[in-house]
């Protein structure tokens, strides 16, 4: 019996990488914003919205780093099939 190697894993860490991206260029656009902004209370609500968007490059950070070691896992079960 041959085990077909599967490229879904890849196809996450694809989505995840780019999904990561988005955040950093949100986060950027919100800081860079804030610090145009005239108002306190428009600079506090863009850096929050920075800091959501930092939050959630964590989380997606965190899902790439637990998606390798599955990776690794895999590997070390299959053999590198």
């Amino acid at each position: 019996m041959k085990i077909q190697k599967t490229s879904e894993p890849c196809a996450i860490m694809e989505v995840l990488m780019e999904a990561i991206k988005r955040e950093q260029e949100s986060y950027d656009y919100y800081y860079r914003a804030s610090l145009q902004a005239a108002k306190p209370a428009t600079r506090r609500m863009l850096l929050n919205l920075a800091e959501w968007e930092k939050g959630h490059i964590d989380e997606l950070t965190n899902h790439v780093l637990e998606l390798k070691a599955q990776m690794e896992i895999d590997r070390a079960i299959t053999g590198g099939l």
